[in-house]
């Protein structure tokens, strides 16, 4: 697709070049062609040998040329500049704010070479309109790179909100479940226990701080809901994790959990947790219930 969309700015500037009277300076008629085809013929090499850092020698072609074509155009201010633009452009949504840079600084250098050879050619109301044209695609171009820039910082903002919630600092639920799932077959594989818990309590971001303080750096923690925070603890038994839950507990009236210590290494992690959550339910506030284990899964 890009090397088409290459070949068909090429052949708009031969087409352009094929209705104007004149060149810059004085070349034979046929030039515009010569130039095309060699331009199409290095781009199709290009792509049919693939060479490592073909995309980039590919730009560094692109730019070349079109400080040739500007050298060729008679316009002024010359029109193939927004060529020059529109390689920077597809660039920068192909590859990136980076690239984009990249091929920004290029256009800007062969701008530099090409415009004081045009300039020192011209009249001045000429050269006014030229730098005018130059100085307003620029900005233009600064601006585009200040949106890319942007959507990448609001996209990584997205994935961060998505993968980690705000409020805990843990993994969010959609993490949880797509990434720790793993950890049951490998359990039941070594013949481990793996106890999962479900925590309930109002003040979820105040309990966060001191779960993340308790747990260990091989447990899972994870938001469930919005009162709820979900915790999977590796090689731990279900006494080990009832110790952890009354500590919790005592820092934190009000609060009430479920657990489970997983013995079928075939349920999915998504499933225990529907499990607990509905354990959950038989839970209330009472020093006697706050507390529920869960039921095996069959």
């Amino acid at each position: 697709m890009q090397y088409l969309a290459r070949a068909l700015f090429a052949l708009l500037a031969v087409f352009y070049f094929h209705n104007t009277d004149q060149f810059y300076f004085a070349l034979p008629q046929a030039t515009p062609c010569l130039l095309f085809f060699a331009y199409a013929g290095l781009q199709l090499a290009l792509l049919i040998w693939r060479p490592s850092n073909g995309d980039v020698f590919s730009s560094a072609l692109d730019l070349l040329t079109l400080g040739i074509v500007m050298l060729l155009d008679a316009g002024s201010p010359p029109p193939t500049m927004a060529l020059l633009f529109v390689a920077v452009l597809s660039n920068g949504l192909l590859h990136g704010l980076k690239r984009f840079l990249i091929m920004l600084a290029g256009a800007e250098i062969v701008l530099a070479f090409v415009l004081p050879i045009r300039l020192s050619y011209a009249s001045t109301p000429d050269s006014s309109a030229s730098l005018f044209l130059m100085a307003a695609l620029s900005i233009c171009m600064l601006y585009f790179g200040l949106m890319i820039w942007r959507n990448q910082v609001l996209a990584r903002a997205a994935l961060e909100a998505t993968w980690r919630d705000p409020d805990t600092d843990f993994i969010s639920r959609e993490a949880l479940v797509s990434t720790a799932g793993w950890l049951v077959p490998l359990h039941d594989r070594i013949s481990s226990p793996l106890t999962l818990v479900l925590i309930q309590h109002d003040e979820l971001p105040q309990l966060s701080d001191q779960v993340a303080q308790r747990i260990r750096r091989s447990d899972v923690a994870a938001r469930y809901d919005a009162t709820q925070l979900a915790l999977l603890l590796p090689c731990t038994a279900t006494a080990a994790a009832e110790q952890l839950l009354n500590d919790l507990r005592d820092r934190h009236p009000g609060m009430r959990a479920a657990l489970m210590t997983l013995a079928d290494g075939d349920i999915a992690l998504e499933q225990a947790l529907a499990h607990l959550e509905q354990t959950m339910a038989r839970t209330t506030e009472d020093d006697s219930h706050w507390l529920a284990h869960a039921a095996p899964i069959h």
